[in-house]
């Protein structure tokens, strides 16, 4: 015979059901929002470089490409 631990449910019915997946949807879009914020830094100069060169890059291309340059 299976003893009492086994017969027991693993889930109440307060943890399982539509209700429960909504509250689960939230809190993760709760917990996503959170992680999400992006907090203003400081510029380095060598981050500005490596934009400024792919912009001119990007800007060459396109320039060359339609037969500016």
């Amino acid at each position: 015979m299976a003893s009492d631990a086994e017969d027991e449910w693993k889930y109440s019915i307060d943890e399982v059901g539509e209700e429960r997946e909504e509250d689960e949807e939230k809190e993760e879009d709760q917990e996503n929002e959170r992680s999400r914020r992006i907090e203003p830094g400081s510029m380095s100069p060598e981050n500005v470089f490596f934009v400024v060169l792919g912009v001119l890059i990007a800007v060459g291309t396109l320039a060359y490409g339609l037969g500016v340059i």
